[in-house]
């Protein structure tokens, strides 16, 4: 469909401080926590937003003509355990660190479209929450096919152009604090959205992967790039 929300789902997370039952998933890239959607097509960024929301590749996703939106929730050991591994794996936390996580939340964009019906050119990303009782969250952005960037609605031309997607998270609050890798936060001017899928924020390189813990609540010092283990860097 278009805009509307795949799914609201039961799953207990803390995120940004505070604990949650329940998470919105969105068409056009985002999630929410609660089960109130928030359903703009047109990323108009995190300081916008005021509910806490993750935004993987907030766009506007059309799947009209091409392409679906899924999830699964997940408590399969073998899964958590290379879960696990593939954290440890990324070099951004102390294996002593992570607790052994308990479940998972996997939502992925396959080949979707972009409004208005277009599938010209197509986009593969997922986002995976992933938590141990609610102690420890992490969530990793993943993007195995990047081709456009805005729909029409949003001022893009041929899948490009217009208002940029999001990518990042918020808490929602107000005024919001809020980490954005393709737009301006505190001196960090970004990265174009298309080279998510050729960036990385490991310290172990995995092009198109990101990894942020998420639990802790956000300060006004977690938004500078002298801070944060979760700016982009080549890879």
């Amino acid at each position: 469909g278009d805009d509307n929300v795949s799914q609201v789902v039961n799953f207990a997370v803390r995120f940004l401080g505070n604990d949650y039952t329940t998470l919105s998933i969105n068409n056009n890239g985002l999630v929410n926590t609660g089960n109130t959607p928030f359903t703009a097509y047109t990323p108009t960024g995190f300081s916008t937003l005021n509910v806490p929301s993750i935004g993987v590749y907030w766009a506007d996703v059309d799947t009209r003509t091409a392409g679906d939106v899924t999830y699964r929730v997940t408590t399969d050991a073998t899964f958590l355990a290379t879960l696990t591994a593939d954290l440890i794996a990324t070099g951004n936390y102390a294996p002593a660190t992570i607790d052994t996580l308990n479940k998972a939340l996997v939502i992925t964009w396959n080949l979707v479209g972009y409004y208005n019906r277009h599938n010209d050119k197509l986009n593969t990303f997922q986002l995976v929450i992933t938590t141990n009782n609610q102690q420890q969250t992490f969530i990793l952005f993943q993007y195995e096919r990047l081709e456009w960037t805005t729909g029409d609605a949003s001022g893009g031309s041929n899948g490009l152009g217009g208002t940029l997607p999001s990518v990042g998270y918020t808490n929602g609050m107000n005024p919001p604090i809020y980490v954005d890798l393709t737009r301006d936060t505190a001196s960090d001017t970004g990265i174009p959205p298309l080279t998510l899928i050729s960036n990385t924020n490991y310290v172990n390189p995995v092009a198109g992967e990101y990894v942020f813990r998420v639990d802790r609540p956000l300060t006004c010092c977690d938004v500078t790039p002298s801070r944060l283990e979760n700016v982009p860097t080549s890879g």
